[in-house]
């Protein structure tokens, strides 16, 4: 057997190695992704029936109701319309924050970052300000801007303002300094920086609390609501604790949870399509 043989062979027997080893691995996250999933399913179930045949025994039944009811409860809604109009001002008033948030969040972020001294003067406040109990601002907030969309956007923008702006200035700093300053040897200034370097190297914290802020939107939003508002999910179940109709108020509860659930399921889409090296980042 000459040289070149033996290579060949010991390169297909190292192919069909590796080829084994792939689908043992393959075949082992295929299992795994089974078993979380039939894990969901029945610690999914299990909740499911101690709430309605276990939580009458603790609470009284008119005030915890039971999921068949809840699910009945939900099919009228959805049947006579009325869910989808709360649905759709809820969304668009937390979509909106959203998107105000993670954009003004951002921005202050960069300034931030690019003025240091800046950064030392505002970071007191900033830390005060993120101490303050949301809640205790959705009343101010209707004051000062009416009962209309407005305070409901901003306060959905508030609750996201604050988490991407103290993710991406965390994300900025754990740059590592020598890189910075191999770039700006190299020639790499101002804009050129910060798209090239900064921008890069906080992808994954910034992605994450993008993607994990939403569901602080619906919040900002349905607090809103709670205070002062003639539609959306939050003045749905507002309204119906107020009637003792609790069927509609965990229904309310559960379709806001699902929202959630989609519109992060969007998110993670997008972001692994548009930021593949950020997929397999944090999840929350």
């Amino acid at each position: 057997m000459t040289i070149r043989d033996a290579r060949g062979t010991t390169e297909h027997a190292t192919a069909q190695v590796l080829a084994l080893a792939a689908g043992r691995s393959r075949a082992a996250a295929a299992r795994e992704r089974l078993l979380v999933r039939s894990g969901i399913v029945l610690l999914g179930v299990a909740l499911l029936v101690l709430w309605e045949f276990g939580a009458p025994l603790v609470v009284e039944r008119r005030y915890v109701s039971s999921p068949s009811e809840v699910a009945a409860r939900l099919a009228e809604l959805v049947l006579d319309g009325e869910l989808w109009g709360h649905i759709g001002v809820t969304l668009g008033e937390a979509g909106a924050g959203y998107l105000i948030g993670i954009a003004v969040g951002l921005a202050a972020a960069l300034v931030l970052v690019a003025v240091p001294v800046l950064d030392e003067i505002a970071g007191p406040f900033l830390a005060a300000f993120y101490s303050i109990p949301k809640i205790a601002l959705a009343p101010m907030f209707i004051m000062w801007f009416g009962l209309g969309v407005l305070p409901k956007v901003l306060l959905a923008a508030l609750m996201v303002f604050l988490i991407v702006l103290a993710n991406t200035v965390a994300g900025v700093r754990g740059i590592s300094p020598g890189l910075v300053e191999v770039s700006r040897v190299m020639g790499a200034r101002g804009a050129r920086l910060v798209r090239t370097v900064v921008l890069p190297g906080a992808a994954p914290a910034v992605v994450a609390s993008i993607r994990l802020t939403f569901s602080r939107a619906m919040v900002g939003a349905i607090l809103g609501e709670f205070i002062a508002a003639t539609q959306g999910l939050g003045f749905l179940i507002v309204r119906s604790s107020r009637q003792f109709e609790t069927a509609t108020v965990f229904a309310g509860i559960v379709v806001v949870a699902v929202l959630v659930m989609l519109v992060n399921a969007v998110i993670r889409a997008v972001e692994s399509r548009a930021l593949p090296w950020c997929a397999q980042g944090p999840h929350g």
